[in-house]
């Protein structure tokens, strides 16, 4: 048998074999007791998940509450930094640390009470943000929500450095990052909604015409005149509205880039960017790890509107929920699935270059000749 015959690679059983090792490894890794303070960490995402779970479902609005599917994320990116630096995070034994942690926790939680439990007090801040801090009308809630994820990622940073060391902050950045991301393109939708932003509005058309030629593939019409006969299934383009002629009706659907998965995808791809510059990989690599990331990331957004567009066009015109939900169901799925595989890629460069190093022959230093005296 020759020597790569048993490398031609992974069949089904492997790939199982090596599923349930890495599961069973990840197990053993979270049972220790430097994994405990993740539980503070993640407890505000749990406590809302308890008392407002209707945020959390596929549908995640509630009424006229936008909702926190994007909470979830942070059980992820929680439990991946805590991986890959475990080795320097050491949990606190001091009491007091534990007890400003519970202080901090508290001071979170009643905040986060309030606003599910309390409809007067949104409305209170909702009438406050708007005629106080300049938010606009139309999307106030948008506001509440930054803020909300800003609240949870000091609270992160707060957390950490306490219950681990003040450095841990620094290695516990990904959900911090995401925390500040999703906040920052919120306050962006609150303040300057719909096409307010241009440079963020040019993004729009970069992403439908994408979906505009996909459609045109599967049997759509494009180039149709809306004063004449108008076949079926049909889209037209015009500004930033989209016409479409489909089975269940016509309808206009309006383009602006909060509802373009701009947010979404600027926030995934800085999430995936900075996983890669952490993992360990040579430069090189990590780079093209960080573009295919980012351009996998543009694509799914590309997949979401176009699956919005068939849904509209042979469900059901009612696609508010459906394009509430889609999008935080692809992009996590795809970030998730996207490190699975790049996490396979490395772990497999690393057992390629171990067993060649390993069949490298040794070659013992040439013996200097002896010099004896003559004699």
């Amino acid at each position: 048998m020759q020597i790569g015959e048993g490398c031609k690679g992974l069949n089904l059983q492997d790939a199982i074999g090596d599923a349930r090792s890495f599961l069973a490894n990840l197990y053993r890794d979270f049972r220790t007791r430097d994994a405990y303070p993740l539980m503070w960490v993640l407890f505000p995402v749990i406590f809302l998940l308890i008392i407002d779970p209707a945020s959390f479902s596929l549908v995640w609005f509630w009424g006229t509450q936008i909702g926190r599917a994007g909470f979830a994320f942070f059980f992820f990116l929680v439990a991946w930094d805590w991986h890959d630096s475990r080795i320097k995070l050491r949990a606190t034994r001091a009491k007091w640390r534990y007890i400003a942690t519970a202080g901090a926790l508290i001071l979170l939680l009643v905040y986060y009470w309030q606003r599910v439990m309390n409809p007067d007090f949104t409305t209170y801040l909702r009438v406050y943000v708007t005629s106080q801090l300049g938010v606009s009308q139309d999307s106030p809630l948008s506001f509440l929500l930054a803020m909300d994820y800003v609240f949870y990622g000091i609270y992160c940073v707060f957390a950490s450095a306490l219950l681990y060391s003040p450095r841990a902050a620094a290695l516990m950045v990904t959900p911090i990052i995401y925390a500040g991301g999703s906040a920052t393109l919120d306050m962006l939708d609150a303040f300057f909604p719909q096409d307010s932003l241009a440079f963020l509005q040019i993004w729009v058309y970069i992403i439908w015409y994408v979906v505009i030629f996909l459609l045109s593939l599967m049997g759509f019409h494009t180039g149709v005149n809306p004063l004449g006969p108008v076949p079926q299934p049909s889209i037209l383009l015009q500004g930033n509205k989209l016409f479409l002629w489909g089975p269940k009706g016509f309808t206009t659907l309006a383009i602006f880039w909060p509802s373009s998965g701009v947010v979404s995808m600027i926030v995934y791809s800085l999430v995936i960017i900075v996983l890669m510059v952490k993992l360990e990989a040579p430069r090189r690599r990590k780079l093209i790890y960080a573009i295919i990331g980012a351009a996998g990331t543009y694509f799914v957004n590309v997949i979401r509107i176009t699956l919005i567009v068939l849904y509209v066009a042979f469900i059901s015109l009612d696609v508010e929920a459906f394009h509430q939900s889609i999008g935080e169901v692809l992009f996590i799925s795809w970030i998730f699935i996207y490190l699975l595989l790049v996490i396979r890629m490395e772990n497999a460069s690393v057992r390629k270059a171990t067993a060649v190093s390993m069949m490298k022959p040794t070659t013992a230093p040439a013996t200097p000749p002896l010099h004896g005296s003559a004699g």
